[in-house]
């Protein structure tokens, strides 16, 4: 069980992202209070058409200024998975950041849920190494439930169907077994992919909140693989709800 060392949790880090964001020179980046993470490149296309402002977080991270309350940050681009993702969180809230969202596709392990569907996790299976240097392996890690909420009724004004349920986080894409789908699809676990634990557990840990919009991207289930859906709104037509339900939650929690 991660981590190694027990002692862990009430260890002082060595460097802090606020000092590796310094390091450069330039003083801490202005980041938006609201901050989408992006994992494919048709959603970073649509946000490349109308953000008006480019920010260097640090070396090759940026962040595109959407509104003045949401940004978003292309994560595909430094890489993707748990500790690519677990970094640029850290730095994002490190630039002011006071609420994450991960807007990506997934795997859906259940079949019944329509291809157009947007997930919203409300529990995650951890199964990655990053978010147990961040919270014990005995404590839950989940998203702000009222960011869910916000996220949740935006798409719904959008003409989304939502679904909500666990997700499962894995940093092994390629050692997804037989036994654990079966284990997992027929538990009612809804999606998968390899940052949401990740995301959630350093949004926990800094005081920060967090989701997760999952579009399907594919659907997984023991002995079959769905490769392509049938779906012809995706993540595009999610990122205008996305931007509304964080503006709504962070400007909600400032009054």
């Amino acid at each position: 069980m991660l981590p190694n060392y027990e002692g862990k949790y009430d260890a002082e880090a060595l460097f802090s992202p606020e000092d590796a964001l310094s390091a450069q020179g330039e003083g801490l980046p202005e980041v938006p209070p609201a901050v989408i993470l992006g994992y494919q490149q048709e959603l970073t296309d649509a946000v490349e058409g109308r953000a008006d402002t480019e920010v260097d977080i640090v070396r090759s991270q940026r962040l595109l200024q959407i509104t003045d309350t949401v940004g978003y940050v292309p994560v595909h681009e430094v890489g993707i998975g748990a500790p690519v993702t677990a970094t640029v969180t850290e730095n994002v809230i490190a630039g002011g950041a006071e609420a994450v969202a991960m807007v990506g596709g997934s795997a859906c392990l259940q079949r019944d849920v329509g291809p157009e569907t947007a997930i919203l996790p409300t529990e995650t299976i951890r199964d990655e190494g990053v978010s147990y240097h961040y919270v014990p392996g005995d404590e839950p890690v989940t998203p702000d439930s009222e960011l869910v909420d916000s996220l949740a009724a935006s798409l719904s004004e959008e003409d989304f169907e939502t679904a909500r349920g666990r997700t499962w986080t894995t940093s092994a894409m390629y050692r997804e077994t037989v036994p654990e789908l079966e284990h997992y699809s027929k538990g009612g676990v809804v999606s998968l992919c390899m940052e949401t634990a990740a995301i959630w557990a350093v949004c926990q840990y800094r005081g920060v909140s967090a989701a997760t919009v999952h579009e399907i991207g594919d659907y997984i289930t023991p002995g079959e693989w769905t490769p392509e859906t049938e779906a012809t709104r995706g993540l595009p037509e999610m990122l205008d709800p996305a931007i509304e339900g964080l503006h709504r939650h962070v400007t909600s929690a400032r009054d």
